[in-house]
């Protein structure tokens, strides 16, 4: 059997479906990372071969629309948090977890297209 501590970590993961919200969430933040980075990308690049009237002006409004979308999911996730009753110093940690996370996420992407999409050691 398993210890009443883990029985009920286990009960709140898999019956009361905290984990599937875990996923969905991580998706979300990826998804929104992702159009961030790539409004980023076009600010920082310049216009490139787009052909648009003002690149950058649009480049700031995918990363206004990729932020949007990840304070919306930042907020959902709280929203959830406090509903289970969690402690605050835990919703601030998942909180400074998640923006550590996007930032990582960003520079990964924009690093990734910075050198032409080759693996780590070209």
């Amino acid at each position: 059997m398993l210890p009443a501590s883990i029985r009920r970590i286990a009960v709140q993961l898999f019956d009361n479906g905290v984990l599937r919200l875990i996923f969905e969430n991580t998706r979300n933040m990826a998804v929104s990372t992702l159009i961030t980075a790539a409004g980023l990308e076009v600010v920082r690049e310049g216009p490139g071969e787009l052909d648009l009237v003002n690149p950058t002006l649009v480049g700031y409004v995918v990363v206004a629309i990729g932020g949007s979308l990840l304070l919306l999911n930042l907020l959902d996730g709280l929203w959830r948090l406090s509903r289970m009753k969690s402690h605050l110093l835990l919703q601030i940690l998942l909180c400074a977890a998640y923006a550590f996370i996007f930032w990582r996420v960003v520079l990964l992407v924009l690093n990734f297209k910075a050198g032409g999409g080759m693996g780590m050691g070209n």
